[in-house]
């Protein structure tokens, strides 16, 4: 990455983390090595460090459109301790439109998604059923889902926020009774759906297969 661009990042990153402070961290990634990507972090929210590989959403961004990869903006993320992220990501370019690198601003975002679902449980009457009639639509707060693994990730983050506590505060009984709701609905046959409740939970793969295990005998 360009120097003069490093520079710009590094002090923009600072300005960002002194407007949202510690629910905020932004990250710089170069290009040269995918493999440790990571060159400069403020904040702490996913515990990473300079030398970590670039994330698999943008891996698959880069592998997918290479120069021509588009800036994402306001995607959702999980830490492996199950937070919940707001994300956007910004490429940056040399002056012939290669792309060198990008700028990443990931907000926790996990406390205003429980304390929405319990403000709205407790100012609105709306039955369960009509709940979960919008959820087997695939419908989310912020819009249409598309496909089946993003239906399948707003199905987990609905059951969970439903159930009333952030996951890093439930025990085995209250994880293995999500699953139990989640595997009724059949949330588990769709490709994926172990790995990402897994970082819902903050746990294994593993483990969430022996959930399964325990409450499917």
């Amino acid at each position: 990455m360009d120097p003069k661009n490093f520079e710009f990042l590094k002090n923009l990153a600072k300005g960002i983390i002194s407007i949202f402070g510690d629910r905020c961290e932004v990250v710089i990634h170069d290009f040269r090595d995918l493999k440790r990507s990571l060159v400069y972090i403020e904040g702490d929210i996913t515990k990473r460090q300079p030398g970590c590989p670039l994330p698999d959403t943008l891996y698959r961004l880069l592998k997918e459109f290479g120069d021509d990869a588009p800036d994402k903006f306001g995607y959702k993320g999980t830490t492996k301790d199950g937070k919940i992220l707001k994300c956007s990501t910004t490429m940056v370019r040399d002056g012939k439109g290669k792309l060198e690198g990008c700028l990443c601003i990931n907000f926790n975002v996990t406390d205003f998604a429980f304390f929405s679902t319990a403000f709205n449980d407790f100012t609105f009457s709306t039955s369960k059923s009509a709940k979960n009639n919008n959820n087997s639509k695939g419908i989310n707060q912020v819009g249409t889902i598309s496909t089946f693994a993003e239906s399948m990730e707003s199905t987990i983050d609905f059951e969970v926020s439903e159930y009333g506590k952030v996951p890093t505060m439930m025990d085995k009984s209250d994880k293995l009774a999500v699953v139990q709701r989640l595997d009724k609905e059949g949330v588990f046959m769709i490709k994926g759906s172990v790995d990402y409740m897994a970082r819902v939970f903050g746990s294994s793969r593993y483990t969430i297969y022996n959930y399964l295990k325990q409450i499917r005998t």
